[in-house]
């Protein structure tokens, strides 16, 4: 699971969902005009739409990724969206998924790799200390 830096609680690393829910939160703050502080989702007036659209940004991750899904939320077409149920969100996602697996298709390249690749080492005890000395004298007499 991929970690996000939070905004909102200083920089400490959350989930896919929680930074999701984040972005919702931020979109519906600018509608309504109103400030996002340190840990709000504590306070009463934001506790209760945050655990909402939690469990609609954990819906949505099962069906998409995150990457699609933070793209499209930050789409100026979703600008004014403050819900993860929105319906017209979800065109917007899909749009971005089908450009995120275009961009991995393009990026695919073939790679040619040796099989069994065979490395010849290198004799890395070249110091001579008085131990290699007689251990040399060892071998030959």
């Amino acid at each position: 699971m991929k970690k996000y830096p939070s905004k909102y609680s200083n920089g400490k690393e959350v989930s896919s969902a929680q930074y999701i829910t984040e972005i919702i939160c931020e979109n519906r703050a600018k509608i309504l005009k109103k400030d996002l502080h340190y840990r709000f989702w504590l306070t009463k007036e934001w506790a209760q739409y945050y655990r909402n659209q939690i469990g609609s940004a954990n819906k949505l991750l099962e069906k998409y990724s995150d990457t699609a899904i933070i793209k499209a939320l930050n789409n100026p077409k979703a600008s004014k969206i403050y819900s993860l149920r929105a319906p017209h969100l979800i065109p917007i996602i899909e749009q971005e998924t089908e450009k995120l697996e275009k961009q991995n298709t393009e990026l695919t390249l073939d790679i040619n790799r040796i099989v069994n690749p065979s490395f010849q080492s290198k004799n890395v005890n070249l110091k001579t200390n008085i131990l290699s000395k007689l251990k040399d004298i060892d071998n030959e007499s």
